[in-house]
């Protein structure tokens, strides 16, 4: 393997000094460079910066109808995001203005036009006391929803129906004691960050407490005030944001279960072909961001040579195993205490509603994003380009919230999560870094042997039986009569949690013959990623930057350039080195001989520096060949194919000469639109069309369908019309698609796992595993692993084009009710837009484009 340096790419920037063109590398590949270099720098945060709304603002808004009616900042950004425009993301210039606060002594904070804050102060600890204070005033009741997630205390909020939530939580999480131990384990300047940051937001929840004017309206409908934040609030959001978008892994057991429901529809041997053919392990072909030629890399401790003999032997164990190893109170199924009405989304009292959304919303927080990177050497003006991404849902506000921040040795800006006193993806003077949710398996089901010992917590463990750490839980909760949280939390549930050597167990087997836990490689060790955070903001090049990657924990793909010209990707994170023998798509044997063998060194993991082909491009894609995605099979996680939404940004950076800053702002726009899947299909709709096979009516879908620019989305879109209709092509292939999967795929599995592996997500026009299955079944040479099985079913290609075309047809015409295609016009997808709670705060509905939730594009640029 050849092993390149990295670095890591960001986001915003303003003015910086750096790199010239005239730099030369060092004997390690890195630019080394002059000065007179600035940032240029354009983002956009939809809806807005603001989630605070007063009881006031609800009020108006709730009258005239107007989102931005509901308070400031809360709906500025929108229609420029739909429009693909974007606004100014350099520092403040404070030249000669007053603060809009100053909620101590040396703490300034600057509102620009758009309520972005820059705060200003002398030290470490000052400076995030006042990033905490405004982003109370303008996220206090996401970052309460975050802080309560993240501790377990969900139910103290919105009653009984999150009792479930709570104690995964707690089962999965850490003692009081424990998230002191990580706070102690801190660099004296990440403490000093941690404490100026809860002292600052507890500022305003003293004000807001005081002063019910300020107080945001969700907490007057649940009849509730905020309660103070704690380091330990602060050290449990920071685990909560690792675990939810910077980690993945312990889907095994839907694997366990399709196997066991294909083996009894196929016989044990066609089963595990048709599985192994779905959840292929590792594509030579497939969509990666790092070259081959740049270097392979692998987190995989079986070799190549042994792995069907691996899939074997553990297909064997895990077919035996219990179903009810894949639910417990460690993966929320746990029963609301009895004698609860059960909260329902039906239930018309607004208070009700807002819990239960409250409740929807934790639960379904999750990572996604895009970004790439052009060298120097591609760039229009011959320095380094960055844009980023972030998927994280479209809401009144978005999880992510923008922030400045100059002190303590720090001036940086960019994005970060309330409750965290981190510019997590942002830029400073000299270097500026973006991130992507790394989707690689870093959690492990491991099954313990429970059938040995006096008792259900003892298993056997390398010969020897060992007792689980075992504790007790309480889990407060308030009383919700027709699911309206009333009253203090004054009713409890006690669990016992406990621990086996490889992590917290989730379930157990009903026999007592089993228990499954789940081993996590940033177990206690999640926060150390705030070290590397902080080295990132300091950083001045590419080696300090590089530095502060290795003492990253989380797998968040992390691109960067810098002002001498330097352009880089990491795959980051604590990698498992594994046993040989394991198998990704299963769960491990408890019993001591899987056991992970430590960890891959920071030079073992995907990285590469000033890639030679000019660009890398990451969009939740496999990092490199020979590296083993996690497997689970829904839209973030399954394997790695040829086609991936990744594709639509490599093939436009690929056919670029040279790229200049506008142009990515156009690639953005024409990403989000463009359906992934056409430039696979039409290649095989036109050799039918060609072939003359196809029916007169079938002939002339085809002809829509050639003649058609592959976007999903009508440009001539009206994105304030809920009825908004796409274009007949774009119709016609949607269903056509479907059609094909349908007919070659679902009679031969079990309707759950067709649907489970249909799954695209919000990644609407994306190709699942099985629209990848079909392709490489149609044409084979997509892919660099043969299928086991035949599924053309004795039928030519050319064939299925005719017959899913005529299939497409027939739907078509019964949906709209004629046979001219030019009536096939589908109304557009929207998404929600909508509040936390779903009450307080706009709600709406926008056109569906898979563009990030927050976008921001960052280019160095020379100054004569």
């Amino acid at each position: 393997m050849r092993k390149k340096n990295v670095l890591l790419c960001g986001l915003i920037a303003v003015l910086l000094s750096g790199c010239n063109t005239s730099g030369g590398r060092d004997g390690s590949g890195v630019h080394q460079g002059g000065e007179n270099v600035q940032m240029r720098v354009s983002n956009l945060l939809p809806p807005g910066q603001s989630g605070h709304v007063s009881v006031d603002g609800q009020a108006v808004g709730t009258l005239t109808g107007n989102p931005a009616d509901f308070g400031d900042h809360i709906d500025d950004q929108r229609l420029m995001y739909w429009n693909s425009e974007f606004k100014d993301g350099r520092f403040q210039d404070i030249t000669d203005r007053q603060p809009d606060y100053e909620p101590r002594e040396g703490v300034r904070i600057y509102l620009d036009e758009f309520g972005v804050p820059a705060v200003h102060a002398e030290s470490v600890e000052d400076v995030w006391f006042g990033a905490g204070y405004i982003m109370a005033v303008q996220r206090l009741f996401l970052m309460d929803g975050v802080r309560r997630q993240a501790k377990g205390t969900l139910a103290e909020l919105t009653g009984p129906s999150a009792v479930p939530d709570d104690v995964q939580a707690r089962t999965l999480t850490y003692t009081e004691a424990e998230y002191q131990a990580m706070f102690d384990g801190l660099s004296e300047a990440a403490q000093q960050a941690a404490i100026g940051y809860r002292d600052g937001v507890n500022q305003r929840i003293g004000e807001v407490t005081l002063n019910p004017v300020l107080l945001p309206a969700e907490f007057v409908l649940l009849t509730t005030l905020p309660q103070r934040f704690s380091l330990s609030d602060i050290m449990a959001a920071g685990v909560l944001m690792t675990r939810q978008v910077a980690s993945d892994g312990s889907y095994e057991m839907k694997t366990v279960e399709a196997l066991k429901a294909l083996q009894e529809m196929h016989g044990k041997a066609r089963a595990r072909d048709i599985l192994q053919d779905i959840l292929w392990i590792d594509d030579p072909k497939a969509a990666v961001t790092i070259p081959a030629s740049e270097g392979t890399f692998t987190n995989m401790g079986t070799p190549a040579n042994q792995r069907e003999a691996a899939f074997n032997a553990l297909a064997d164990f895990v077919e035996t195993l219990p179903a009810e190893l894949a639910e417990g109170p460690g993966t929320g199924d746990y029963p609301e205490p009895a004698g609860l009405p059960i909260l329902k989304q039906t239930v018309a009292n607004p208070a009700a509603e807002a819990a239960q959304n409250v409740i929807e919303y934790m639960r379904g927080l999750h990572g996604g994003s895009y970004m790439a990177i052009v060298t120097r050497e591609k760039s229009a003006n011959g320095m380094p380009l960055l844009i980023n991404g972030p998927q994280l849902g479209y809401g009144y506000p978005s999880l992510l919230v923008e922030l400045e921040v100059h002190g303590g040795g720090v001036h940086a800006r960019g994005a970060t999560v309330p409750g965290l006193p981190v510019i997590g993806i942002g830029y400073n003077e000299r270097v500026a870094w973006g991130v992507t949710t790394g989707y690689s398996k870093t959690i492990d089901s491991f099954i313990e042997d429970t059938s040995v010992g006096d008792g259900p917590n003892q298993y056997l463990h390398n010969g020897e039986v060992k007792t689980m750490d075992c504790r007790e839980e309480t889990v407060n909760y308030r009383e919700a009569p027709q699911g309206v949280p009333i009253l203090p939390p004054l009713f409890s549930e006690t669990f016992e949690v406990c621990r086996t050597v490889h992590g917290p167990v989730v379930a157990r087997s009903e026999d007592g013959n089993y228990a499954r836990s789940v081993q996590y490689a940033m177990w206690k060790r999640e926060v150390d990623t705030i070290e590397g955070i902080i080295g990132w903001q300091q950083a001045r090049n590419y080696n300090e930057f590089k530095a502060a990657m290795e003492k990253v924990t989380w797998n968040e793909n992390t691109m960067m350039i810098d002002a001498d010209g330097n352009a880089a990707y990491f795959h980051p994170g604590l990698h498992p080195r594994r046993a040989p023998g394991t198998d990704l798509r299963f769960p491990s044997r408890g019993t001591g001989e899987h056991d992970h063998l430590g960890f891959l060194s920071f030079a073992e993991t995907p990285q590469v520096l000033n890639p030679q082909q000019g660009y890398v491009t990451n969009w939740n894609n496999k990092p490199a060949i020979g590296w083993g995605e996690n497997v689970g099979g829904d839209a973030s996680t399954r394997p790695a194919g040829p086609i991936q939404r990744n594709v639509n940004w490599e093939q436009q950076l690929a056919a670029a000469d040279k790229i200049s800053f506008e142009d990515l702002i156009e690639m953005d726009k024409l990403s989000g639109r463009l359906d992934v899947r056409a430039a696979p299909w039409l290649p095989l709709i036109s050799a039918a069309h060609q072939a003359g096979v196809l029916e007169p009516a079938e002939a002339a879908l085809a002809e829509i369908l050639l003649a058609w620019d592959q976007l999903h989305y009508n440009p001539a879109i009206d994105i304030e019309d809920e009825e908004a209709r796409d274009r007949p092509a774009e119709t016609i292939f949607d269903v056509f698609v479907d059609a094909v999967r349908e007919m070659m795929l679902q009679d031969l599995l079990p309707p759950s796992y067709y649907r489970h592996m249909s799954i695209v997500g919000s990644h609407e026009y994306d190709a699942s595993p099985l629209d990848n299955l079909v392709l490489k079944a149609l044409n084979p040479g997509i892919s660099g692993i043969p299928l086991r099985l035949d599924y053309l079913q004795g039928k030519s290609v050319n064939q299925w084009i005719q017959d899913g075309l005529a299939e497409a047809r027939t739907r078509l015409e019964a949906e709209y009710g004629s046979a001219d295609p030019e009536d096939f016009r589908r109304i557009h997808h929207r998404d929600d837009v909508c509040s936390l709670s779903g009450i307080i705060g706009p709600c709406l509905t926008m056109p569906h484009q898979d563009r990030g939730s927050w976008n921001e594009i960052i280019g160095f640029e020379r100054v004569d």
